[in-house]
C-alpha cells in the first residue's frame, strides 16, 4: 500500500510537469493519457520502491516493539536476524526490480512516452494557443490573444525575450495566423497591421521614450523542437547500458582533449543505474532498527519518518550527480556514498539493536 501511495505521487506530479500543458490543450484524450500512466509507472517504482518499503518497516516494526512481540520473539532464542530475514529478502528482490527497470525499462518508456507526446504535438501544434492565456512554450517568446477563430487569432500581443527570459521586444497586431511549416519543425506566426517597440530591460521606467515602429505583416517562426523532445533525446538518463556502454568505449579511443570528461560522465551515468538500486537495501537496513527502537504505532509519524529519511538519501544523491560535469572530482565512484554512507549507519545500528 505504502509503494502504490508513492508511485500514485509521482506519477501524479510527473504527468503533472511533463504532459501538464497537453493535457491542458486538449492534445491528449483519454486513451493516450491511460497509456502513458501505464508507461510511466514501472518507471516510478525504483523511487517508489525505497520509500514504501521503509514506510512499511518502520510501520510494522515500531508496532510489534510498541506492543513487545520483538520481545518476545528474542525470548524464544530467535535472533534480530531471524526474525528480519524476511525483510532482507524483499529488499534484495526491490535491488533486481529497480535495478532491471532503471537499466533496460526506464529508457525504453522514456523514450516511448517522449515519443507519443511528439505524435500528439505533431497532430495539433496550433492547440498550444489558447485564447487569454499566456503562452510560454516555445523558448524565447511569449504569445497572447484575445480570441482564436481557426488557425487565426485575434488581438494579439508577442513578447520577444533575451538569454535571461527579458523582454527586449513588444509586438501587438490586430490578427494573425498560424501555419505549420512543411516539415512539420516550425509554426509559422504572422501578425498583420502590428505596431512594435524595442525595450531595453535595464531601463524600463524610459519605456515611453522608445519609439514605436508599424508592420504590415511580421513573421515569427517557433521551433518545436523543444516541444517534441529532440534537444533532450540526448539525455544519458534516456540511454539504455549498452548505449551507454557503447558512447564510453568510444570517448576513450576518441584521442579528443576532453575524453576523460566524457568518459568520467558516461561512468557516473552508468554507476547511477546500478547505485540508485540499491536504495531499497540502504535504507530498509537503517529502518529496521530505527523502527524498533522508535516503538510507535501511529501509522502518520512512522510515515513522517519514513519520507525524511528517504528525502535526505535522495538529497544526498542528488548532490553527487551534480557532480558529473566535474570529472576531477570522480562522481562515478561518489555516486556510491549514499548507499555507503546508510549501510554503514545501518550496520551500526543493526548490531546495536541485536545485542539488546
Amino acid at each position: 500500500m505504502a509503494v502504490a501511495v508513492f508511485v500514485f505521487i509521482l506519477v501524479f506530479f510527473k504527468m503533472l510537469k511533463v504532459a501538464g500543458d497537453a493535457l491542458a490543450s486538449g492534445q491528449i484524450g483519454g486513451h493516450m493519457l491511460f497509456y502513458l500512466i501505464g508507461i510511466t509507472i514501472p518507471v516510478m517504482l525504483p523511487y517508489a520502491l525505497p520509500l514504501g518499503l521503509l514506510t512499511a518497516i518502520l510501520l510494522v516494526l515500531g508496532r510489534m516493539s510498541a506492543q513487545n512481540e520483538i520481545v518476545a520473539m528474542k525470548a524464544a532464542g530467535l535472533s534480530l536476524w531471524r526474525i528480519t530475514t524476511p525483510v532482507f529478502a524483499l529488499a534484495l528482490i526491490g535491488v533486481v526490480i529497480s535495478g532491471i527497470i532503471n537499466v533496460y525499462y526506464a529508457p525504453i518508456a522514456d523514450t516511448a512516452f517522449r515519443a507519443t507526446l511528439q505524435n500528439a504535438v505533431q497532430r495539433d501544434p496550433l492547440s498550444f494557443f489558447t485564447p487569454r492565456t499566456f503562452v510560454k512554450d516555445f523558448p524565447g517568446y511569449v504569445i497572447f490573444a484575445d480570441r482564436r477563430e481557426g488557425n487565426e487569432l485575434k488581438e494579439i500581443y508577442v513578447w520577444e525575450l533575451d538569454d535571461q527570459s527579458r523582454a527586449i521586444r513588444q509586438l501587438q497586431g490586430q490578427r494573425a495566423l498560424l501555419n505549420v511549416s512543411e516539415n512539420a519543425t516550425e509554426i509559422v506566426l504572422t501578425v498583420f497591421n502590428a505596431n512594435g517597440q524595442m525595450m531595453n530591460p535595464d531601463e524600463l521606467a524610459n519605456l515611453d521614450d522608445m519609439p514605436i515602429v508599424e508592420f504590415k505583416k511580421s513573421e515569427f517562426r517557433l521551433s518545436l523542437a523543444d516541444l517534441l523532445g529532440e534537444h533532450k533525446q540526448t539525455k544519458l538518463s534516456i540511454k539504455t547500458l549498452n548505449e551507454l556502454i557503447a558512447l564510453r568505449e568510444a570517448a576513450i579511443h576518441s584521442g579528443e582533449e576532453d575524453s576523460f570528461a566524457k568518459r568520467i560522465e558516461l561512468q557516473t551515468a552508468i554507476q547511477k543505474k546500478f547505485s540508485f538500486s540499491f536504495a531499497v537495501l540502504s535504507l530498509a537496513l537503517v529502518a529496521i532498527p530505527l523502527g524498533i527502537k522508535a516503538s510507535r504505532t501511529e501509522t502518520y509519524a512512522n510515515f513522517a519518518i519514513a519520507l525524511g529519511l528517504g528525502i535526505s538519501y535522495f538529497v544526498v544523491f542528488i548532490f553527487c550527480s551534480w557532480l558529473e560535469k566535474t570529472p576531477t572530482m570522480r562522481p562515478d565512484l561518489l555516486i556510491w556514498a549514499p548507499n555507503f554512507a546508510y549501510q554503514a549507519l545501518g550496520g551500526i545500528l543493526f548490531w546495536r539493536a541485536s545485542k539488546r
